[in-house]
Order: C-alpha cells, then structure tokens, then sequence
C-alpha cells in the first residue's frame, strides 16, 4: 500500500470553496478531467456514485463512491481506476474568514499491469496535487473578482 498527504491554504472563505469543489458542472471539461456525472444516487450523499473521465496525465475512468460528505468538513470517497482502489480524505477548514485549510490524504492499493510503462502512483499523486492546486487558484480569483465587484 502507498500513501500520500498534503495541504493547500487557500485564500478564499471556507464557504465558497467548497461550494467550488462540489461543483461538478463547473468541473467538467476543465483541469484533469473530460466528463464528470453522478451515475447513482442523489449528488453528495453517501453511497452515491461518480464516473470521471479524466483526460491527462492519461485517459482513464475513475469510478468513485461516496462514503461520507460533511458539508464544508469532510468528503471521503473510494475511487477505482486502472485496477487500483484509492481511499481519499479531504478535510475542510477555515483558517480565518479569508482562508481555508484543505488536508488531502489518499491511500492506494493495488497495481496497475506494466503495460503503461510507468508508474502509475507518482501520476496520481500528481494529478490530485493540480486538481487542488486549480482549485485554490480559481477560488482565489473568485474571491479577487467578488473583492472588487466583479462578481
């Protein structure tokens, strides 16, 4: 099993960003992904289903499952890709009214065939990274816009 952790401080209110980060339409065609829809169950509830369509660092299907969602806390979910089960934690937290703390952490079980000839793990990882690294910027350029009334 390998595992991963980092934090992201966002300046932007725990409010808006996570109202952001559980927008999938606004997701969909942007950062990693090609298409992202739930494909069970009613959005953000436990149990509930996700299919992602990424479409860099590879193309690739993530099945995702819903196992807790706290809204503006915690969203746990267990993804399944390329014949790897991922078990990601993200926790949100205000640091001030400005600026939120995200915490990611994501467990990874399995292998994926040599038939990519690369590893996998460090691609994960790294594309979870961007995925929050977008997030913070677009939320911060959000916060800059509604700062200076540009809605």
């Amino acid at each position: 099993m390998q595992s991963f952790e980092f934090q992201v401080v966002v300046n932007s209110p725990l409010e808006k960003v996570f109202a952001l980060y559980t927008d999938i339409e606004w997701w969909r065609n942007r950062s990693i992904f090609a298409d992202i829809r739930w494909t069970h169950g009613e959005p953000w509830t436990e149990g509930s289903r996700l299919r992602i369509e990424s479409r860099k660092p590879i193309r690739a299907s993530v099945d995702q499952v819903l196992l807790e969602f706290r809204p503006r806390e915690s969203v746990v979910y267990i993804s399944h890709v390329l014949g790897m089960t991922c078990e990601t934690r993200i926790k949100f937290a205000a640091a001030s009214a400005a600026q939120t703390v995200i915490q990611v952490r994501m467990q990874l079980l399995g292998t994926v065939s040599r038939v990519l000839g690369f590893a996998i793990e460090p691609v994960i990882e790294k594309s979870t990274r961007e995925f929050f690294e977008d997030l913070r910027r677009e939320s911060e350029d959000a916060a800059r816009r509604a700062a200076s009334g540009g809605g």
